[in-house]
C-alpha cells in the first residue's frame, strides 16, 4: 500500500470537506444526539464512527468558479475563540456555488468578484457573513454555537444537560466575567445570577464578601458551601477566577439536596480549567491597573471645623476654644493625604494540551494589589495542576491539584477607631507633618489623632499557605456503570503578627512599650467520595442512578502569644521582632478541636421520551457535632419537569425551542452554627475557687458549659416553582422561578443566670425564618447579516424574609454598636437584622414644642432632635423603640451586554439593589456630640435657630438630649444602580504574527459609575465578615475602589 498517496488524499479530502450529516438510527441509541466535531480532524471523525449508526456524506464545491477580470484572490485563517485553527469551514460567496473549505491549519485561498460577501459556515459555530470590501487577507473567528448544542452543566456529583434540570440553578459563563480586575470569585457573581445577592464586606484588597442565595435562612452563618471539582469547603477567597472553567449556583432545595446538611444555603459548583487533546498550548495574560476612590466624602475645612467646634462649645454652655476660626484658613484635606491611586498587576501563564488517552492543564498565577490606603496591600502566588489519564478503555486516573500564598496587610475598620473613620474625623488644623519631618499633632483636641501617623504606628499582616484539591480513579464496567473514588483535602495554615513600636506623638497619644502579638491557626480537611452511576436507555426511558457514600474530617489548631518590651529599634530591624526578646511577659492560649461527617447519598434522575423529567435525592448525614439522640438528619427532595415543547402539539413550533416546567420540593439541613461539641457539657481544669476559713485558693474544676444531647439539625424545607424557555430559533431565552423556603428549629444560645458560673451558654432548637421570593432572567442574542452579534441579559429577584418564631413568645436577638446602642434586632413578624431605634420628627424649634411634647430628657432644648412618643404614654424612652429600616433589598437585579463585530467584543455590565436601609452609624463622630470633625452637610443643614433647619440638630458637645441614639436619624437607602464593568477587545489578527501566535489588547474600567442617593462613600454594604448579623451598617467601611486596567492576552 502506498501511504504516502492515501494520506495525500485524506489531506485532499479534508481540504473539500464541508459538512458531516450524522443521521441516528433508533435502535439502541434512542434519540437523536449532537456531536460536535469541532476539534476533530478527519482521521479522528473516521475512528469516531467506527461501529456507530452514523451516515457520513461529504458535499463538495467547485473551489473557483469561471474566474472573471474583476474577481480578487482572497485568502485567511479561520479559528475559534481560543485562537484554535478550524478545519472544515463553509467559505461560501453568498447565492453562489463558489466556496472552498479551510485546512488542516486553518487556512483557505479563494478567487471571488470584487464587493462580494462570504458566508463562513461550521458545525456548532455561528454563521459568519464577512464582506470582501476590497480586502485580500480576511481572518475570521468563529463563536460557539451555543444554541446548536446541548449544554452541559455540573450537577453534585455529576453532569446534566442544562434542558434536563428540574431543579433551580444559575449559571454563569466565564466570559462574563473573564479579564475583568477580580480577585476572587465571589466578585464573579455579582449581578449575573438571579436569586443571588452579592456584596463586598470590604473594597480592601482580599476582602471578604457576604453572599446570600435566596436571602438569610438562618441567624447563623448563611455563606453557601462552595464545591470545587468536587472538593466541598473550599474557601473562595483562594481560588483563581481566571482558572475557573465553569460555574454553576444550586438555588433550590431539589438541585441542592444531594448536599444533605451542607446545602441549605446553597451550593456552588465550580469547575476548574482542564486540557484537551490536540496541539499543546501556552497563553499568558498580563493585565496592570489603578484603582482610584469613587468619591470623596464632603467635610468641613479647618475653619469652618472650628466655627461648628465653637458653637458645639458655647450650646454646652462652655467658652469658645478658637478666637478666630477664619484664621485657620482651608487647613488639611486628610482623605487627600491618605488615599492614594493605587496599583495592581494580575499575571497568569497557562499550559494545556493532551491526547486522547491523557490531558493536562497547568496554571500559575500572581497577583499584586495596593490599597487606595496605606497599610492595606495584598499579594498572593497560586500554582494549579490537573490532569487526567486514560489507563485504559475502563480506567482512568486524575488529580486536580493548587498551592496559594497570600500575604495581606490588615487595616481597622468595621468601626469608629478604625483608619478611615480616623481620616474622616481627623481635626483639619493638624498638619501632616511638621518641618522637621515628624508627624503634625493637634494642640487642641486630644481626641482628634493625625491618621497618618495612627496607620504607621502598628503593622498587623497575615500570611495565608494553602493547598487543596483532589485524585481520583473511576472504573467503567459492565459498560452502563462507573465507579468513582475521589480524595479531596484542604489544608491551611495562617500566620498572623501585630506589631506596635514605640511612639511619642503628643501627650496622651503615645506607647512606650514596644508589643508583639504572634497567632498562628493551621485547618485540616479531608473528605473520601466513594459514587456508582448507572447509566441506561431503555427504548423511550432513560435512567441515571447515583448511589454513594462520604466520609469528611476537619481539624483546626490555634494558637497565639504575645509579650511587651520588644527592643526599640525592632521599629526599623525586622529581625529584632521575636517573642523570645520580650522582656515583659505577655500571654500565652489557644484552642483545636475536630469534627467529622459520614454520609450516604443517592439520586435517581429519570426522563421518558424526553417529554416527562423526574429527579429524586437523598441524603443522610451523620455528625458529630451532635448527641447520641439527634446525631443523623435525613434530607429528601424531588421535582418534576415536563416539556412541553416535545408534545406533538408544540414540536414543530417556529416559537419554542425549549419549554419546560419545573416543580420541586426538597429538605435540606444546617450545622454552621455549631462549635464541635455543642452536646457536651464542658468541664474546665485549673480552675480557681476560693472558700473555707481561713480564705483559701484552691485549684480544682468547674463546669463552665452546658451541652445539650436533644440538640438537632437546623432544616430547610422548600418548595419551587419554574418556567424555562428558549425560542424564536433560541434567539430568546428565559427562566422564571418562585420559591417558598423555609427553615425551623433554628440552632440558638440561650443565657444563664449569673451564679451558674456557666460561661458558654447551652445551644437549643427555636424559632423558624420564612424566606419567599420570585426570580426572573430573560435574554436575547442575535447576529446581523453584516457579522454583528449582540446579546443581553438581564436578571431580577424579589426576595421577602420573616422571622416566624423564636423561642419564647417576647424573644427578640439584639446587636449593638458601639457608643449607639442596640441598633437591629431579629424578632418575630420582620425581617432578620431588622433595624431599630427611635423615630424621629423633626428638630424643635422653639421651647414650647419641647414643652408640648413627651418627655425625652431634662436637658432638651430647641435645636435638639424630635423623638416619638410610639406608644404616647408621655415620656420617650425604651419602650418607642422599634423598627426603623430594613437592610435586605427588596429587588436586586443585573443587565449584562455584549457585543462583537470583526476583531472587536465589547462588554458592558450592570448591577443593583433597591429598597434597603443603610444605618450610617459614621455620623455618631461626623455629626454628633464629640471634638471631631464634621461633614459638610451638618455645616451647611445645622439649626442655629427657629425655622433654619428642621433636619440636623445643633452641635452640642454635651449633648444632653442624646441626639445621637440609635435612630432614623441615621437611616439612608441603599438602593442604587452600578456599571460595574464597561470593557473593550481588540483581537489582533493572526496575520500579523505569521499564524504563530493570538494576541488579544483589552481594557475596561471596573465601577465606572455609581447612581445613588447614599451620601457614604459607597452603598455596596455587606457584613464585618465574623457576624452574620452585622448587616446594613457602614461604620466607616472600606469603600470599593474604581479600576482602570490594560490587560495584553498571548496564546502561542
Amino acid at each position: 500500500m502506498n501511504y504516502r498517496s492515501e494520506l495525500s488524499q485524506l489531506k485532499y479530502l479534508g481540504e473539500y470537506l464541508l459538512i458531516f450529516f450524522f443521521i441516528f438510527t433508533s435502535g439502541v441509541y434512542g434519540k437523536e444526539q449532537p456531536v460536535s466535531l469541532a476539534n476533530l480532524d478527519v482521521l479522528e471523525v473516521e475512528d469516531y464512527t467506527k461501529g456507530q449508526f452514523i451516515s457520513f456524506s461529504p458535499l463538495l464545491f467547485n473551489k473557483n468558479s469561471d474566474a472573471q477580470a474583476d474577481d480578487v484572490v482572497i485568502s485567511g485563517k479561520v479559528t475559534d475563540g481560543d485562537g484554535v485553527p478550524l478545519l472544515g469551514v463553509s467559505v461560501v460567496v453568498e447565492e453562489s456555488n463558489i466556496g472552498t473549505v479551510t485546512d488542516f491549519d486553518g487556512n483557505y485561498t479563494l478567487t471571488v468578484p470584487e464587493n462580494s460577501t462570504l458566508v463562513f459556515s461550521f458545525v456548532g459555530m455561528v454563521t459568519k457573513l464577512v464582506e470582501v470590501d476590497g480586502r485580500q487577507i480576511i481572518d475570521v473567528v468563529m463563536i460557539e454555537d451555543v444554541s446548536s448544542l446541548e449544554e452541559v452543566v455540573v450537577v453534585g456529583y455529576g453532569t446534566q444537560k442544562r434542558s434536563d434540570i428540574t431543579g433551580a440553578i444559575g449559571v454563569i459563563d466565564t466570559e462574563q466575567y473573564e479579564d475583568q480586575p477580580i480577585i476572587q470569585v465571589g466578585q464573579a457573581l455579582q449581578g449575573l445570577v438571579a436569586g443571588v445577592q452579592v456584596s463586598q464586606n470590604s473594597g480592601s484588597p482580599g476582602g471578604g464578601m457576604l453572599i446570600r442565595v435566596r436571602g438569610a435562612g438562618t441567624v447563623n452563618n448563611s455563606d453557601p458551601l462552595y464545591v470545587v471539582d468536587g472538593n466541598p469547603n473550599v474557601d473562595p477567597v483562594d481560588l483563581i477566577p481566571d482558572q475557573i472553567e465553569s460555574i454553576q449556583v444550586l438555588k433550590s432545595a431539589s438541585a441542592s439536596a444531594i448536599y444533605g446538611a451542607q446545602g441549605a444555603n446553597g451550593v456552588v459548583l465550580i469547575t476548574t480549567k482542564k486540557g484537551k487533546s490536540g496541539k499543546s498550548r501556552l497563553n499568558i495574560n498580563l493585565s496592570q491597573g489603578l484603582q482610584t476612590i469613587q468619591k470623596h466624602l464632603p467635610v468641613t475645612n479647618a475653619a469652618e471645623f472650628a466655627t461648628l467646634y465653637n458653637e458645639g462649645l458655647v450650646n454646652a454652655g462652655d467658652a469658645p476654644l478658637y478666637p478666630d476660626p477664619s484664621a485657620l484658613g482651608e487647613g488639611t484635606d486628610w482623605q487627600r493625604e491618605m488615599f492614594s491611586v493605587a496599583p495592581m498587576t494580575t499575571l497568569t501563564v497557562s499550559a494545556s494540551g493532551g491526547s486522547e488517552k491523557s490531558n493536562f492543564f497547568f496554571s500559575g498565577n500572581y497577583t499584586t494589589q495596593d490599597g487606595i490606603l496605606p497599610r492595606s496591600d495584598f499579594e498572593r502566588v497560586s500554582l494549579r495542576v490537573n490532569s487526567s489519564h486514560e489507563i485504559s478503555p475502563a480506567i482512568t486516573l486524575g488529580q486536580n491539584l493548587a498551592v496559594n500564598f497570600s500575604n495581606k496587610e490588615n487595616l481597622e475598620e468595621f468601626y469608629f477607631a478604625g483608619v478611615l473613620a480616623r481620616t474622616l474625623t481627623a481635626n483639619p488644623e493638624i498638619a501632616p507633618r511638621n518641618p522637621d519631618g515628624s508627624f503634625g499633632v493637634s494642640t487642641t483636641s486630644l481626641n482628634s489623632v493625625n491618621p497618618l501617623a495612627y496607620v504607621s504606628q502598628t503593622i498587623n499582616d497575615s500570611r495565608r499557605y494553602v493547598a487543596n484539591g483532589n485524585v481520583f480513579a473511576e472504573l467503567t464496567f459492565l459498560k452502563d456503570i462507573v465507579f468513582r473514588s475521589q480524595y479531596n483535602f484542604n489544608l491551611t495554615f495562617v500566620e498572623n503578627t501585630v506589631f506596635v513600636p514605640t511612639f511619642f506623638l503628643a501627650v496622651g497619644q503615645e506607647n512606650q512599650n514596644a508589643t508583639l502579638q504572634e497567632g498562628n491557626t493551621r485547618t485540616n480537611e479531608y473528605s473520601w467520595a466513594n459514587t456508582l452511576t448507572y447509566n441506561k436507555d431503555f427504548g423511550n426511558h432513560n435512567l441515571d442512578v447515583l448511589a454513594g457514600v462520604t466520609v469528611q474530617e476537619s481539624t483546626r489548631k490555634f494558637v497565639q502569644a504575645s509579650g511587651g518590651g520588644i527592643p526599640e529599634n525592632s521599629a526599623d530591624d525586622e529581625n529584632l521582632r521575636f517573642l523570645n526578646l520580650a522582656t515583659i511577659p505577655g500571654q500565652i492560649f489557644g484552642d483545636g478541636g475536630s469534627n467529622g461527617l459520614f454520609s450516604y447519598l443517592g439520586r435517581v434522575n429519570y426522563d421518558y421520551d424526553g417529554r416527562y423529567f423526574a429527579t429524586g435525592n437523598f441524603r443522610a448525614d451523620g455528625s458529630s457535632r451532635f448527641g447520641a439522640n439527634n446525631k443523623w438528619g435525613y434530607f429528601p427532595s424531588f421535582s418534576l419537569g415536563w416539556k412541553l415543547s416535545e408534545e406533538r402539539f408544540l414540536e414543530n413550533s417556529d416559537w419554542a425551542d425549549n419549554l419546560m416546567l419545573r416543580a420541586g420540593w426538597g429538605s435540606l439541613g444546617n450545622q454552621n452554627a455549631l462549635n464541635n461539641y455543642g452536646f457536651a457539657s464542658l468541664i474546665t481544669p485549673n480552675t480557681n475557687y476560693t472558700f473555707g476559713e481561713p480564705q483559701e485558693v484552691l485549684i480544682g474544676q468547674a463546669p463552665t458549659g452546658q451541652g445539650n444531647p436533644d440538640l438537632k439539625w437546623e432544616t430547610t424545607r422548600e418548595t419551587n416553582l419554574g418556567l424555562d424557555f428558549k425560542g424564536f430559533n433560541n434567539k430568546v431565552s428565559a427562566y422564571i422561578d418562585w420559591y417558598r423556603k423555609e427553615t425551623s428549629d433554628l440552632i440558638l444560645r440561650i443565657p444563664l443566670v449569673a451564679y451558674s458560673g456557666i460561661q458558654n451558654f447551652p445551644f437549643v432548637n427555636g424559632g423558624s425564618v420564612l424566606n419567599t421570593g420570585i426570580e426572573v432572567m430573560l435574554g436575547y442574542e442575535n447576529t446581523t447579516p453584516g457579522g454583528f452579534t449582540y446579546s443581553i441579559v438581564g436578571n431580577a429577584s424579589r426576595n421577602r424574609n420573616e422571622v416566624l418564631d423564636l423561642i419564647n413568645d417576647g424573644t427578640s436577638i439584639f446587636q449593638e454598636i458601639s457608643f449607639v446602642g442596640n441598633a437591629n434586632v431579629t424578632r418575630v413578624g420582620d425581617p432578620i437584622a431588622s433595624q431599630w431605634g427611635w423615630q424621629t420628627d423633626g428638630i424643635f424649634q422653639t421651647q414650647q414644642e419641647v414643652d408640648n411634647h413627651a418627655f425625652q430628657t431634662s436637658g432638651t432644648s430647641p435645636g435638639d432632635i424630635r423623638f416619638v412618643d410610639v406608644n404616647e404614654d408621655g415620656v420617650v424612652d425604651s419602650n418607642d423603640q422599634t423598627i426603623i429600616g430594613n437592610p435586605w433589598p427588596k429587588l436586586t437585579y443585573g443587565l449584562n451586554t455584549a457585543f462583537s463585530y470583526k476583531n472587536f467584543d465589547a462588554r458592558v455590565q450592570f448591577q443593583g439593589v433597591y429598597g434597603n436601609d443603610i444605618f450610617m452609624g459614621l455620623r455618631f463622630r461626623t455629626e454628633g456630640s464629640n471634638f471631631f470633625n464634621y461633614t459638610q452637610r451638618v455645616y451647611d443643614g445645622r439649626w442655629t435657630g427657629p425655622g433654619t433647619s428642621n433636619t440636623i440638630p445643633a452641635p452640642n458637645t454635651n449633648d444632653p438630649n442624646n441626639n445621637m441614639r440609635s435612630s432614623d436619624y441615621y437611616l439612608e437607602s441603599g438602593s442604587y444602580l452600578r456599571v460595574r464593568n464597561i470593557q473593550l477587545t481588540y483581537k489582533i489578527p493572526t496575520y500579523v504574527f505569521n499564524d504563530a501566535i493570538n494576541m488579544s489588547i483589552y481594557g475596561s474600567v471596573q465601577n465606572a459609575f455609581t447612581f445613588t442617593k447614599y451620601p457614604g462613600f459607597d452603598p455596596e454594604i455587606g457584613t464585618n465578615g465574623s457576624n452574620p448579623l452585622y448587616v446594613g451598617f457602614d461604620e466607616a467601611n472600606y469603600p470599593v475602589p474604581r479600576v482602570f486596567t490594560l490587560g495584553l492576552k498571548v496564546g502561542f
